[in-house]
């Protein structure tokens, strides 16, 4: 499959879990992504989707560097620098994408949930 199949993709994939609030093309980068409407979770939920559906995996720094360090580049050069092209066949790759993903959320809902760490506490 081709680079532009790919980004195609994650785009649809990004409409789709954001009821088509989050407008982008190829040429969009990261950072014009994030908004008050969409965040980092929305974004590894997007990349966790698209793993699931291609049975494709992004390269490991992917999950290990902070976003911030791909607001520069285009959707099209992130899927380009950071896919594997080699078709996963570990039966439990799915499984284990979205087992990251539900600890990414909980981890998320837990700070959200119980704020900040106050300076007073010890």
């Amino acid at each position: 499959m081709s680079a532009a199949f790919y980004v195609s993709s994650l785009i649809e994939i990004l409409h789709y879990i954001t009821d088509d609030l989050l407008q982008c093309d190829a040429g969009t980068t990261l950072g014009e992504l994030f908004s008050d409407d969409f965040d980092d979770l929305d974004f590894e939920l997007a990349l966790t989707c698209f793993e699931a559906t291609h049975k494709l995996a992004f390269k490991e720094s992917v999950w290990k560097t902070d976003l911030e360090g791909f607001e520069e580049l285009t959707l099209e050069e992130f899927v380009e620098q950071n896919l594997n092209p080699k078709e996963q066949t570990d039966p439990l790759f799915v499984t284990k994408r979205f087992l990251f993903y539900e600890k990414s959320l909980t981890d998320g809902l837990r700070e959200e949930y119980e704020g900040p760490p106050r300076e007073d506490a010890e």
